[in-house]
């Protein structure tokens, strides 16, 4: 890159900068962090609104590279308002775009559908085709991952058909490869296979890596799908390296799974396990990087004690081997004094013997020391929730208007849905994953212990596949039962009496887990009230899960609660 310090004039080098970033963004975001650092000083010194604005939307543009996507939202805004939003221009479409993008980030579907297709109705009335042609593009992301696939795969089409028309190799491959994304997930595993292969066709490993990790992988998944397996494992392999070589984490994760998924298919059950216990790894890596400072040291300390141990170890078993040569040697060139070496050295050699158990049974001291700070971390998040639960219910204690009330207790129930976790992963030998059958079975119980009836107490049933489940799976499903189960005590029945019943369900079903909650109650409702906590609650947490939830009538009376889960990882 040409130094700055030898352009003259502070204009030509923002604009000189302006360039550099359309250039780098894809390949290299990174740099994006000192770019706006360089822009904002410069900018400072000019005083130009116009420059101000920029300044504004590539500080926006930094903050979304470090995933601080509210305070990007922030620049963006405040360059918004720099900004003349009524009159259309490149910058105002850029800065529509970007804030788009960060609402997919934070999950907000209606801002961000909303935001693209403000930015491409100004990039439609300049004429800017390219630009309307990159807001399809990002457009068919947020409808694939809402499960939207002919609105993702309509938009596709438009964005690769501009591409191709116009030699734009760079964004035709990354379409392409989004369009291999909508195919997976829509089963379509052909389509995905001859998408994949055009994206990189299109772009080459050293523009974009991830790009090929992401299609490499893919390719594989496809493959894995159509019981192609010789095909499959060597383009996995090479999406796993690929996304090793450039550090990015969730990519590697993805990849990983898509492995394990493949070896998992060819019964080679140990090769899955290793490979889910490196994924693991890099999940258990990132949440390393939230504990609080004292648990940060306890965990440092036994890292290197454990170190320290082995070297002690390995040093040890080093200088018993250089002994033992020595005392050979010495026993060839010196018989008469053979037996005085030989007593000598088996005196040496009894005490580093002596020293070497010692240290094994420090190393297997520091290997126990882990569990139980392991068990030490999920007794301590257990123990606050359990504070959070009782605050509610003091509070809740004084309070005097019924729904406040039910509302504190509905509460107190999505917060002990944690507590059984944590509690379960403190008590049991397994410290990562949780048993649903046991799990469902005193989550139920609680909840059902909570609700007080007159009469006859409430009939329920459970018919729970036992399996065990990762924290990031059993979390959000717990938390949707606990919704489900409230749902069907306040609504089904008015009101509860002694014929009331309900059945909880859960299982497997191909690569879906389903689990269903039936009532015999009044049946569905005519509208289900889509603003309620609830239930935006139960849709929040159904994404984490790639889940679908749907409503269908009992058999003679009731309804079933139906929710189909596709990312869930079983131990």
């Amino acid at each position: 890159m040409v130094r700055l310090d030898k352009i003259s004039s502070d204009i030509e080098k923002l604009n000189f900068l302006d360039e550099i970033v359309d250039l780098e963004w894809r390949s290299s975001p990174q740099n994006l962090i000192e770019y706006a650092r360089v822009y904002d000083s410069i900018s400072k010194l000019i005083d130009v609104q116009e420059y101000y604005a920029k300044s504004l939307n590539l500080k926006g543009m930094a903050s979304y590279v470090t995933e601080d996507y509210n305070e990007a939202i922030s620049y963006y805004l405040e360059s918004l308002r720099t900004l003349d939003a009524s009159i259309p221009s490149s910058e105002l479409a850029q800065l529509y775009n970007n804030l788009a993008s960060c609402f997919i980030k934070t999950d907000d579907f209606k801002n961000a559908e909303k935001y693209y297709l403000l930015s491409r109705d100004i990039a439609s009335s300049i004429e800017d085709e390219r630009w309307v042609a990159n807001v399809n593009n990002n457009l068919s992301i947020l409808y694939m991952n809402h499960s939207m696939y002919l609105e993702a795969d309509e938009m596709l089409e438009k964005a690769i058909s501009f591409y191709l028309k116009n030699g734009d190799s760079l964004n035709a491959g990354i379409s392409y490869m989004n369009q291999g994304n909508s195919k997976i997930f829509n089963k379509d595993f052909s389509g995905a296979l001859s998408s994949y292969s055009r994206s990189k066709l299109y772009v080459s490993e050293n523009q974009i890596p991830l790009l090929h990790a992401v299609s490499y992988t893919g390719m594989g998944i496809a493959y894995t799908n159509q019981n192609q397996f010789s095909q499959a494992l060597p383009l996995l392999k090479r999406g796993v390296a690929i996304a090793k070589r450039i550090n990015h984490v969730e990519q590697l994760i993805e990849s990983y799974n898509a492995l394990a998924v493949y070896y998992s298919e060819k019964k080679e059950y140990k090769d899955a396990y290793e490979i889910v216990m490196e994924s693991q790894k890099l999940k258990d890596s990132v949440l390393a990087a939230t504990q609080d400072h004292n648990m940060a040291e306890a965990l440092t300390k036994y890292e290197t004690e454990k170190k320290d141990a082995q070297l002690r170890v390995l040093s040890l078993e080093t200088e018993k081997a250089a002994h033992e040569k020595k005392l050979y040697l010495l026993l060839a060139l010196a018989g008469l004094l053979v037996a005085a070496l030989v007593g000598f050295f088996l005196f040496k050699n009894q005490k580093k013997n002596k020293q070497l158990a010692k240290q094994k049974k420090l190393l297997e001291a520091t290997v126990d020391e882990k569990n139980v700070l392991l068990r030490e971390t999920h007794h301590r998040v257990k123990n606050s929730f359990q504070i959070v639960s009782s605050l509610l219910y003091l509070q809740s204690e004084n309070i005097e208007d019924n729904k406040a009330k039910l509302a504190m207790k509905e509460a107190q129930n999505r917060v002990r849905s944690m507590v059984l976790i944590h509690q379960k992963l403190y008590s049991k030998d397994q410290l990562v994953g949780i048993n649903t059958k046991e799990y469902f079975t005193d989550l139920t119980n609680d909840i059902f212990e909570s609700h007080q009836f007159e009469g006859n107490a409430f009939i329920y049933n459970l018919d729970v596949e036992p399996l065990v489940l990762d924290v990031e799976t059993i979390t959000p499903l717990g938390l949707i039962l606990n919704e489900l189960i409230t749902n069907v005590l306040k609504h089904a029945f008015k009101p509860v009496n002694e014929e009331s019943r309900m059945l909880i369900r859960l299982k497997r079903i191909g690569e879906t887990l389903q689990l269903q909650v039936e009532d015999n109650g009044v049946g569905i409702p005519t509208e289900i009230k889509e603003s309620s906590f609830g239930i935006q609650l139960i849709k929040s947490l159904a994404k984490k899960l790639k889940a679908t939830l749907s409503y269908q009538s009992a058999p003679s009376t009731g309804t079933i609660a139906i929710l189909d889960m596709r990312r869930f990882n079983e131990l």
